[in-house]
This record gives C-alpha cells, sequence and structure tokens, in this order.
C-alpha cells in the first residue's frame, strides 16, 4: 500500500507513520526528524512507539558546513557554468537514496518511510543545478523535476508497494494557492512545484491528513476544509484517531 501523510509541522506526522508493522526503515532527510518518533507521547502520557529502537534509522542529510553567499545569478553565470556550493553534496546523497531502494527490492521491510518529500524535492532541485553546472533552475528543469516524479520515483514506491513492502509511506507537508481568476484558495501537497503539488495525490492508495484534536493525533482520509488531497482506496473511515497503526488494523 502507498500512503501519503500529509499536513502541518508538528502534528505528529513522523510519530504516526512509525507505529506501523516492523522491521520498519526510516529514511531520514529531514535532520533530527526521527527524535519525534522517540519521545512522542499520547493523550494517555505513553510514548506512542514505545519500539521505536526497532526501526532502522537511515540518514540522507549532508555533514558539511556551508558558507553563506549573496551572490545573484547572471546569465554569465549560466555561461560560465557556476553553481552553488551548497548543492554538491545532492548527488552522493541520492547515490546513497538508490541504493537504498535497490537493497529494498531484494530484501525489503514491512515498512518503509521516507520523511520528508520536501526535502528530497529540494535535493533534487540541487542536483539538477550541479549536475547541469547553472546558478538556477531554468523553466525547462521543471519538465526534468515533472518526470523524475512521476515517471520515476513514484513509479518505483508504487511497485515496491504493490509487489515487495507492506506499507510504503511518504511524509509531506501542505502549501497553498490562490486561483488568479475567482480568487479561491486551496490547499495540497507539497511538490517540486505547485502544479506537481496538485497532481501527486492521484498516485497514492491513500492520502490522509493529519490533524491534533484535543491532544490526540488523527487522521482525515476524505477532503476536509481546504485541503482537497485526502482520499482512501480502503474505503476508511473518517476521521482515524489516534493515527496509529493500531488503529488503522480496526478498519481493515
Amino acid at each position: 500500500m502507498l500512503v501519503q501523510i500529509v499536513g502541518p509541522s508538528f502534528t505528529g506526522k513522523t510519530v504516526s507513520a512509525c507505529t506501523f508493522p516492523k522491521p520498519l526503515w526510516y529514511l531520514e532527510f529531514d535532520i533530527g526528524g526521527f527524535e519525534s518518533a522517540k519521545h512522542g507521547k499520547g493523550k494517555d502520557g505513553k510514548l506512542v512507539v514505545p519500539d521505536w529502537e526497532q526501526i532502522e534509522r537511515i540518514r540522507f542529510y549532508s555533514e558539511k558546513m556551508s558558507e553563506l553567499e549573496f551572490r545573484t545569478a547572471t546569465e554569465a553565470d549560466f555561461k560560465a557554468g557556476v553553481f552553488p556550493k551548497y548543492t554538491e553534496n545532492s548527488v552522493q546523497l541520492l547515490k546513497q537514496y538508490n541504493e537504498v531502494i535497490k537493497k529494498a527490492d531484494t530484501t525489503p521491510p514491512k515498512t518503509l518511510v521516507l520523511d520528508s518529500a520536501g526535502t528530497i524535492f529540494r535535493l533534487w532541485d540541487e542536483a539538477i543545478m550541479f549536475t547541469n553546472r547553472i546558478p538556477a533552475l531554468r523553466v525547462g528543469d521543471y519538465r526534468t523535476l515533472n518526470g523524475i516524479l512521476f515517471g520515476q520515483f513514484l513509479q518505483t514506491l508504487q511497485t515496491l508497494a504493490h509487489t515487495k513492502i507492506d506499507w510504503v509511506i511518504l511524509i509531506n507537508h501542505d502549501t497553498m494557492d490562490k486561483h488568479e481568476l475567482t480568487g479561491a484558495i486551496t490547499e495540497f501537497p507539497m511538490g517540486p512545484s505547485n502544479a506537481m503539488g496538485r497532481a501527486l495525490s492521484k498516485s497514492f492508495d491513500e492520502v490522509w491528513y493529519q490533524k491534533i484534536e484535543g491532544g490526540e493525533y488523527m487522521w482525515r482520509t476524505k477532503p476536509v476544509g481546504l485541503f482537497r488531497g485526502a482520499g482512501s482506496r480502503l474505503n476508511l473511515p473518517d476521521p482515524i484517531k489516534p493515527a496509529t497503526y493500531q488503529e488503522l488494523t480496526k478498519h481493515l
């Protein structure tokens, strides 16, 4: 099952994802993201993930320091092949990610969690700049990102989720946009661009919007408020609370 858990920061998305069956591989793209799984508590004051030590934590972030630079890209920089120095480590991190995915194909865990999508997309931006020796993204680079997102990244996760791994979970944040003509505001999952974010949910079996209500983590499985991207192919009830795998199993 391919699941996307979407919601604002500090609403327990990581904690909830880490309640899924073990062995669980947690791919940590956000520095320190796993700490919430070690410390998150429910309404009863108990750890939501008491078995967090069984989780394999795989880090995907640079440990190098980056100096602040304030140069504005010019046409001459594009011709000269100038690229931001902070992008240098992105390609290596993505090579490491590819190796983990290959390993998941041959020795799959029960659950694979990727946290978070926004940071993964930023790494793609950096890899394009570094690989193509450019100081900023061009219009054509967004076509490349579209192919990476739908033709490579999601296609691979779909294959793993439907043939190898019981649960593949992508943790994501929400973003919003205002319609130019009507002025209507909508919320949807974050993507490499707003257009890609709006189309992102279609590739998942389940999209849950995570909230905190009454001090309890909960999943909304149907469109709620301004967020229109939630949905459930399993026809799950709305809401599910607490937002844990143990509660989810009651409805499967």
